[in-house]
């Protein structure tokens, strides 16, 4: 009788444990992916801001090449892997960013 009280205790705590195991490991990822994508987007911002100083303004389109090929290699070597779609939100959002900063400037 107390052997099956055993295993009965044993039996619940392998299902918590699977449960628990079950319910924190999608939220796992979600933290990791987010904080992937937040590492990339840092870095298309840095990278859009380089070229900016490098190329001056101007030359849209030839910038734009450069970054995407700078910012996929880079993200290749730390295994971030972004559809094309996202790498130009990031950087549209960057270069949002850029110009919103340079207007409250000259504004100032």
């Amino acid at each position: 009788m107390q052997e099956l009280f055993v295993n009965l205790i044993v039996a619940i705590i392998c299902g918590l444990v699977a449960w628990v195991v079950k319910v924190t490991i999608p939220y796992i990822k979600v933290k990791l992916e987010s904080g992937r994508y937040s590492w990339a987007a840092e870095i298309i911002e840095y990278t859009v801001r380089a070229y900016e100083q490098l190329e001056g303004s101007g030359k849209g389109d030839h910038k734009y090449r450069l970054v995407v090929d700078q910012v996929t290699a880079e993200l290749d070597k730390l295994g971030i892997h972004l559809t094309d779609r996202q790498i130009s939100t990031l950087i549209e959002a960057a270069v949002q960013a850029m110009n919103t900063e340079k207007m409250e400037i000259t504004d100032e």
